[in-house]
Parts: structure tokens; C-alpha cells; sequence
């Protein structure tokens, strides 16, 4: 046996482990191996070095795979998804540019930012001074929320989705067209627009400006975004305004519109009035033609309605000759000596009536004072409690029978009671907030709508899960969908019932509601989750 140092080549090395060394030297080779410990290193790095030779000679007879001779398939998402890019680029700045920065310019010239238009439609209590600095963060939260849960949506589909690709495309490209020319006359105030009286506008007038005086004519209709409107010219079509205060002095042909802070009538409107305001003052001098159908703080309806009258309110008081039927939904109502009503009246509020001797009433008025519970000895009450019940089952059947895996996914999530609870809470909130500043801004008006759409279904359904999970726990966890279906059936059951405990119902009812809300957001994260493949 050769040695370098006292040491074994690698010759011999390799000859010891082909058995091709004499019984002698192998028994002292052996020996020497068992000893020396940078000997022993060299045999392990030849024996290794061998079994890689050994595997590489074999695998020159292997075939070549067949997926390695199969000419590469061109893919068509690859230029689908730059078809789609491209359009969608045009599409975006033909958005922005011809449609959302004209109408935020316009919207800030009439003194309508997003944060003071919030403000002043939702917001103006005393109780909200904090509320700017919350809805930007809020603006950004939801922002940020709906980009990060469609990338998370769409992370495992971008390679497969080429048909989407193209309608996302064709989507763009739509929006990419030039826009329907208006037909109506565009006027924007600096701060101010004022029609002057003698002069006739033969279309319909659009205004933005803080402070909008009509003297004139107006042939169509008239909308107007503007703190303060003043109509003293006569309006042939209809009035549509968004602002603080709106006074109607002129005749208007056509109907009335109105989301403001104050409403005063004081003119002849031919056909009907609705609005959604603080405060209604409808004077004397005014005629009404068709209906009146509002949602106000304080109304006073002091002048002549040829329609019917539908109001829901505060502190209601009516003064005017009422043609038809009344029906008032207010803490409190007022009718004062002046007042005549021809149809029926029907009050329903909180306090009884105040009603004037000297009234004229054409049928004796129909109260019904609503307490601050349910009516517990009303019949009634216990009839709609069955029909409601009737109505959840219904609806939790449909689900169960459409997603079973979903609804037992989100009855398991029930049982982690903590982290229900907490999702359930934030998305309960926050969730209106994020979608109704979406519904703010045009391009994001479609989203806050269908999230909306999708909050109240969420709100319905969590009941469903709740109610497997309690009929889990009284009836026992057998498998199968028509013991599920029994089970769904005394859960929902017994949650309406608790609900009409005095008190502590509604409590209850709310805990449920965000306990069943965390557990469908939970169930939803595990759908989401990507399934990673067993081993083979």
C-alpha cells in the first residue's frame, strides 16, 4: 500500500473500494482507515465521486423525455394582456381627463370638496369635528383594502385569464370614446352665476357655483350644484339641486328634486316635490299639484297639495288645504287651525298629535303611538316574528342547498369565538364607511354600490351560521345536509327568540350579528387561501 505522509493515495484508495487490493493490504488498509481520520474524509469523497460516476454512466441509454421534444406551445396571454394594457391606459386618461378631474374642478368651484360635501350632508352635527382628519385615513384605508383584495383575488389567475384580458380590454376602449355631448347649457359660476331676469336659456341649464340666482327663463330643467339656489324665473321642466339652502320664489312647470339642507316653497309647482333635507318650509302662497314626499328634520307645510302627502321626520306641523290622503311618520306632529285635509290622515310617533279644534279633517285621524319596544301583547307581533323566522329559514336553506361547503366552512369558524368576534366588529363598521366614501367619486360609484349590495347580504346571512352552530351544539355534528337542514331550522329559532327578550334582545342580537359576520370573513379567508398539493 503506497502512502504520502503516512497517508493512502487516492489510487489505492480506489482500488480498496473496487475489492481489487490483496487481503493483506486491505486488512492493514482497513486498519489505517479506522485510525486516521483525514484518511477516512479521502474514502468517503472517492466512494461519493464513485456512485455519481456510476449514475451518470447509466443514464446515457435513458430516452429523452417526450415533453422535451414537443415543440414549445405558443401562449396568447402574453400579447392579450398588452392588448389589454394598452387599451386600458387610453381608457384611464380618457376617464380622468374628460370625466373625473372636470367634474372634481367644477365640484371645488361650487365649494363641493369631498370632505366638506361629507361633512355637510352626513356629518354636520357638532359631534363630528374630527371627522376630517378620520376620513382621510379612512379614504385611504378602504382605498388600499379594494386594490389589495382584488390583486390577492386575482394572483393565480393572471397566466389563465386571456379572456378576460380582452373584456377588461374591451372595457377600456369603451371608456376610451369620446362622451355623448350634452345637450344642455354648462354655465359655471366664479364664484357666482346669476340668470338675469329678461333672459331665456331654450334648453336645459346645468350650474356649478357657490351662489346660483335664477331671474330668468329656463325651458327644460334645471339642475344646479351650489351652496345656495334662488329660483325667481319660471322653470318649465324640472328642478334638481344639491346644496345647503334652495328657495323655489318662481313657478315651476315640471317637478322638484332636492337634497339640501333647507327647502322653502314659495311658488306654484305643477307636478311633485321630494327631497331629502333638514328642514321644509312650504308657505302659504305655494301650490303643490302632485305629491309631497320628503325626509326631513322639521317640516311646515302651511300652503295647497293636490297630491297625496308621505313625510318622515321630527317635529312635523301642517297649516295647508290638503286634497288627498296623509301619512306622517314624525316624533311629533302638528295640525294647526288652518289646516284642512280631505282624505284620510294617518299618524304613526312617538307622542300623541297636537290637533287644532278649528281643523277640517275629512276622516277622524288614525294615531298609532309606537312605544320604544315591540308590542308584546299584539298578536301581530308574534304573526310577523313567524314570518320573519319563515323568511331566514327559507333563505338559509337556499344557501346551505347552493354552498354547503361554504355554510359548514363558516359554521366551524363560529367556534373560534374571539377572532370572530373581532372581524366581525371591524368589518361590521367599516365596511359602510369605505363604500360610501367610494360612492363619493364616480369612477368608484359601481364599487361602493355592489359593496353595499354585498354588506346587507352578508348582514342577513350571518344568522345562517350562527344558527348551524347552535343547532350543532343541541342536536350533535352528524354528517349530512338534512340533518344540517334540522339543525338550521331550531338555530335560526332560537336566535329569534332571544331577539325578542326585553332589553337584552337587541344587545344579544348585535353580539350574533358580529359573531356570525367574523365567521363568514374567516370562512371567505380559507376559500381564498391557495391549496398547496399533497406529496407524492
Amino acid at each position: 500500500m503506497s502512502r504520502i505522509d503516512d497517508h493512502v493515495d487516492e489510487m489505492s484508495g480506489l482500488l480498496f473500494l473496487e475489492g481489487q487490493l490483496d487481503a493483506d493490504v486491505a486488512r492493514a488498509f482497513s486498519e489505517h482507515v479506522e485510525s486516521c481520520s483525514q484518511c477516512r474524509a479521502l474514502l468517503r469523497a472517492l466512494e461519493r465521486e464513485g456512485v455519481w460516476l456510476r449514475e451518470a454512466l447509466a443514464m446515457e441509454d435513458e430516452p429523452v423525455p417526450a415533453r422535451l421534444l414537443a415543440a414549445p406551445k405558443r401562449s396568447n396571454a402574453h400579447w392579450g394582456w398588452l392588448v389589454a394594457f394598452g387599451l386600458g391606459i387610453g381608457g384611464v386618461y380618457t376617464l380622468w381627463t374628460g370625466f373625473v378631474e372636470p367634474w372634481f374642478s367644477r365640484a371645488a368651484q361650487a365649494g363641493f370638496t369631498q370632505g366638506n360635501l361629507l361633512t355637510m350632508l352626513f356629518f354636520t352635527g357638532a359631534f363630528w369635528k374630527g371627522w376630517d382628519d378620520m376620513r382621510i385615513a379612512t379614504e385611504f384605508l378602504a382605498v388600499a383594502t379594494l386594490a389589495g383584495v382584488g390583486i390577492w383575488l386575482l394572483r393565480k389567475q393572471w397566466r389563465r385569464l386571456t379572456t378576460i384580458a380582452f373584456v377588461m380590454g374591451a372595457l377600456m376602449a369603451a371608456l376610451a370614446l369620446p362622451p355623448a355631448t350634452s345637450a344642455g347649457e354648462l354655465r359655471r359660476g366664479d364664484p357666482s352665476y346669476t340668470l338675469p331676469a329678461g333672459q331665456e336659456v331654450n334648453n336645459d341649464l346645468i350650474v356649478y357655483a357657490v351662489r346660483t340666482r335664477i331671474d330668468g327663463d329656463v325651458d327644460g330643467d334645471l339642475i344646479v350644484f351650489s351652496n345656495s339656489l334662488t329660483v325667481n324665473g319660471h322653470v318649465k321642466g324640472d328642478i334638481i339641486a344639491f346644496g345647503q339652502e334652495v328657495r323655489v320664489n318662481g313657478p315651476v312647470d315640471g317637478n322638484v328634486r332636492v337634497w339640501a339642507q333647507t327647502l322653502a316653497l314659495n311658488s306654484t309647482v305643477g307636478k311633485n316635490v321630494s327631497g331629502w333635507t333638514a328642514s321644509l318650509e312650504m308657505d302659504e302662497k305655494a301650490t303643490v299639484g302632485g305629491t309631497i314626499t320628503s325626509i326631513v328634520g322639521a317640516g311646515e307645510i302651511d300652503g295647497r297639495v293636490g297630491g297625496d302627502v308621505l313625510v318622515a321626520g321630527g317635529d312635523i306641523s301642517i297649516n295647508g288645504a290638503l286634497s288627498r290622503d296623509v301619512r306622517i311618520w314624525a316624533q311629533h306632529l302638528t295640525i294647526e287651525s288652518g289646516a284642512e285635509i280631505k282624505g284620510r290622515t294617518d299618524y304613526q310617533g312617538r307622542r300623541q298629535p297636537h290637533v287644532s279644534p278649528s281643523a277640517k279633517l275629512g276622516s277622524p285621524i288614525n294615531v298609532t303611538i309606537k312605544g320604544p319596544g315591540p308590542d308584546y301583547s299584539s298578536g301581530r307581533y308574534y304573526w310577523h316574528q313567524t314570518l320573519y323566522w319563515g323568511a331566514s329559514f327559507i333563505f338559509g336553506l337556499v344557501l346551505l342547498l347552493i354552498a354547503p361547503g361554504f355554510c359548514f366552512d363558516a359554521e366551524q369558524a363560529c367556534k373560534r369565538t374571539w377572532p370572530s368576534l373581532g372581524l366581525g366588529a371591524a368589518f361590521l363598521f367599516a365596511t359602510p364607511i369605505a363604500a360610501l366614501i367610494a360612492c363619493l367619486t364616480i369612477v368608484g360609484l359601481g364599487v361602493g354600490i355592489a359593496t353595499f349590495l354585498l354588506y346587507f347580504i352578508a348582514i342577513y346571512s350571518s344568522q345562517v351560521f350562527v344558527g348551524l352552530w347552535i343547532g350543532e351544539k343541541l342536536l350533535g355534528s352528524k354528517a349530512g345536509t338534512g340533518l344540517a337542514v334540522g339543525r338550521l331550522a331550531l338555530g335560526i329559532a332560537i336566535i329569534h327568540a332571544v331577539r325578542m327578550i326585553p332589553y337584552a334582545g337587541p344587545l344579544v342580537g348585535l353580539i350574533l350579528l358580529i359573531w356570525g359576520m367574523g365567521a363568514l370573513v374567516l370562512a371567505m379567508h380559507r376559500k381564498m387561501q391557495p391549496q398547496l398539493a399533497s406529496p407524492a
